[in-house]
């Protein structure tokens, strides 16, 4: 589902062996249209790939508060902040509508592993407050716990419909299911799922985030308990999605904020 960086995709080949793992950087399958007033926590990360190139949709991201937004590590892993900027309030994928803020400060986790995606969080400190008007923009409450399995959560972006498809011009949003750790474990192999990953998928596949999700939010009971992270393919019944586990990463994301504010 991820194919940022190609050696990522070798590490995840060596991990699971048997299987062809999609580097992380991207992954919303058998979703469908929603708009950003029931999803206002969440916004389009935009990357420049040249000087004078157009800001793309590459990722997602959740608003924490007015400063800060939060994301995957692996999608602003060795990136400038200058060429980056943050969309929010509209549920377009591109376009002149929304809020853009630009990017003062990247923290990703002192921890992460680009091979392993471990620690996949990262901080956004933005140069441009966002206006949080409760409507179309507004933060994410984060999980104190982690959510039971079985649990029903909704997983969001703009990214493609199809496993190596299209992008999506408009938000999407899919019913998915928290899934038992230990069977999340059995799927994958190798003990590659740690307590930082949280999985979510849907019984026979079908739904999932896939290509260019990564970073946006998986949210259940109104709390944020997860950050688009990895996974092999897009909605395949016997690989669920990996996110970061968002109860276990909250106290260095609070301290984060503390520090860098």
């Amino acid at each position: 589902m991820f194919r940022l960086f190609a050696f990522i995709v070798v590490a995840l080949a060596i991990a699971t062996e048997t299987v062809a793992a999609l580097p992380p950087g991207t992954r919303i399958v058998g979703g469908r249209d929603v708009t950003i007033a029931k999803h206002p926590h969440q916004v389009s990360l935009r990357y420049k790939t040249c000087d004078e190139c157009t800001f793309l949709h590459s990722c997602g991201g959740v608003i924490y508060s007015e400063q800060v937004i939060l994301t995957a590590a692996h999608c602003v892993y060795k990136r400038e902040d200058h060429d980056l900027i943050v969309v929010a309030g509209t549920d377009n994928r591109s376009g002149s509508d929304g809020v853009v803020a630009v990017i003062d400060k990247i923290v990703i986790h002192e921890e992460y592993n680009p091979a392993l995606t471990e620690n996949d969080v990262a901080v956004l400190f933005l140069g441009t407050p966002i206006q949080l008007n409760g409507f179309t923009t507004k933060a994410a409450e984060l999980a104190k716990e982690v959510p039971k399995a079985g649990s029903t959560a909704w997983v969001t972006g703009w990214g493609t419909t199809t496993e190596g498809g299209a992008n999506s011009f408009k938000l999407q949003e899919a019913e998915v299911k928290v899934i038992d750790q230990d069977v999340c474990n059995d799927a994958y192999g190798f003990g590659r799922i740690t307590e930082n990953m949280l999985c979510a998928g849907a019984v026979g596949g079908g739904r999932d985030a896939c290509q260019n999700d990564s970073g946006g939010p998986l949210m259940s009971n109104g709390s944020l308990i997860g950050i688009i992270s990895w996974g092999t393919g897009c909605a395949r019944p016997e690989y669920p999605g990996v996110y970061v586990n968002v109860a276990n990463s909250r106290p260095w994301i609070e301290e984060t904020v503390k520090v860098n504010l």
